[in-house]
C-alpha cells in the first residue's frame, strides 16, 4: 500500500507570520530571563512573568513549519537521513558556537571579584550529551538552561520525519490514527516529570500540524475548526489554559496574519541566535550590573543594557555562524518523489 501525499493546493508564498512569531517568541523568552536577575517583588522582575510562553509559541511554529517545508520539498521516507542532516547542519553550528562561548565565559565570570554563587564546573560527559540533546534524560544540567527545548524540538524532528507521509495524507483515517496515537501518548507523558519528552507537549505541535493541513488544503473549513477546538481543549486539560490559549492563538496567527516590516524581519532573522545567546551575554551583564544598580531607575536602565548586549551578540552569531549554516543546509536537496511505500 502506498501513502499519497497531496499536491500543494495554494500558491507558494512567504509566510511572514512565522518570522514575526519567531521574533516575538525569542524576544519574550529573552526578556523573561533578563528580568529574573532582578529582586523578587520589583516591578522590573514582575514585568517578565509571562515571557516564558514564547517556548509554547516555538512548539506550535515547529508543528506547522516542518511539515510545510517537507510538503513543498516533495519529501519521502527515503530522504529521512537527508532531512535529519539538513536540520543538524542548519541548527547545530550556532548551537555549538554558543556552547563554546558559554563554558569559558562561565569560568571567567566565576573568577570575577565579588562573584556570588557556587563555583562553575562542567564535566566532559555533560558537554558530550549536548551533541545528541540528551542532557534532560541523564539529569545532567544543560550548560544553558534554555537548551532543554532544543531537545524537545530534536525529538519532534525525528518523529515528524518518520511519520510525515501519514500526517500529510489525504486519507482522513490515516491522519486521525496518527493523531489518536499522539493523544494517547500525551496522556501517558502528561505528568510534570515527563517534560523532557516531546509527547508531553505534543498537542501544541498538533495545533501547528492542523494549521499546516488547512494552509495546504488537506482539510476543509469545518474539519479544521473542529480539530482546533478539540486540540485546544486537550492542550488545556494536559498543559493548562495558558498554554492552550497561546497555542491556539499562535496557530491562527500563522494562518491569518501575514504582514511584516523591517523591525519584525530583524527579530525574525536573529530569533534562534537570540534564543541561544541571551543567557551568557545579557543575563551575565545584568548580574554584573546589579552590584551597583539599587534604584528602580538604574535597574530599568540595566535591563535595557542587558537587552542591547543580547541583541548585539545575537546579531553577530547570526551573521558569522547561523547565516552560513542556513546556506549550507539549503544547498542539500531531497530526491523528488511523492509516493512513499
Amino acid at each position: 500500500m502506498s501513502v499519497k501525499v497531496p499536491n500543494l493546493s495554494k500558491p507558494a508564498q512567504r509566510l511572514y507570520s512565522v518570522d514575526v512569531l519567531r521574533g516575538i517568541a525569542s524576544l519574550s523568552v529573552c526578556y523573561r530571563h533578563l528580568t529574573l536577575s532582578f529582586p523578587e517583588g520589583s516591578f522590573v522582575r514582575a514585568s517578565g512573568s509571562w515571557g516564558g510562553i514564547g517556548v509554547q509559541v516555538f512548539f506550535v511554529i515547529s508543528g506547522f513549519i516542518i511539515p510545510y517545508s517537507l510538503f513543498k520539498a516533495s519529501y519521502g521516507l527515503r530522504s529521512y537521513g537527508t532531512f535529519v542532516a539538513k536540520r543538524m547542519i542548519r541548527l547545530d553550528p550556532p548551537y555549538l558556537a554558543a556552547i563554546c562561548l558559554i563554558i569559558p565565559l562561565g569560568y571567567l565570570c566565576a573568577m570575577a571579584p565579588g562573584f556570588r554563587g557556587p563555583a562553575y564546573h562542567v564535566s566532559v560527559s555533560q558537554v558530550l550529551l549536548h551533541f545528541a540533546y540528551l542532557n534532560s534524560f541523564f539529569k545532567d544540567n544543560w550548560v544553558n538552561p534554555v537548551f532543554w527545548t532544543l531537545g524537545i524540538e530534536f525529538q519532534y524532528y525525528l518523529l515528524v520525519g518518520l511519520l510525515f507521509p501519514l500526517i500529510a495524507s489525504r486519507r482522513r483515517w490515516l491522519r486521525y490514527t496518527v493523531f489518536a496515537g499522539f493523544g494517547g501518548l500525551a496522556v501517558i507523558f502528561s505528568p510534570a516529570s515527563a517534560r523532557p519528552f516531546v509527547f508531553h507537549w505534543i498537542f501544541l505541535f498538533m495545533l501547528g500540524m492542523t494549521a499546516f493541513h488547512w494552509h495546504c488544503g488537506v482539510v476543509g473549513k469545518w474539519e479544521f475548526m473542529g480539530l482546533m477546538f478539540l486540540l485546544s481543549a486537550a492542550a488545556w486539560a494536559s498543559l493548562g489554559w495558558a498554554d492552550a490559549t497561546v497555542g491556539l492563538a499562535t496557530a491562527c496567527a500563522i494562518l491569518f496574519i501575514n504582514s511584516t516590516n523591517a523591525i519584525t524581519q530583524f527579530f525574525g532573522r536573529i530569533s534562534y541566535s537570540l534564543y541561544l545567546i541571551h543567557n551568557p551575554t545579557g543575563v551575565k551583564t545584568i548580574n554584573l550590573g546589579m552590584r551597583i544598580a539599587s534604584s528602580w531607575r538604574s535597574q530599568l536602565l540595566l535591563l535595557l543594557v542587558g537587552l542591547g548586549v543580547s541583541l548585539v551578540a545575537a546579531s553577530a552569531l547570526y551573521r558569522w555562524v547561523e547565516k552560513p549554516a542556513q546556506k549550507w543546509s539549503s544547498a542539500i536537496t531531497y530526491n523528488p518523489h511523492r509516493h512513499v511505500a
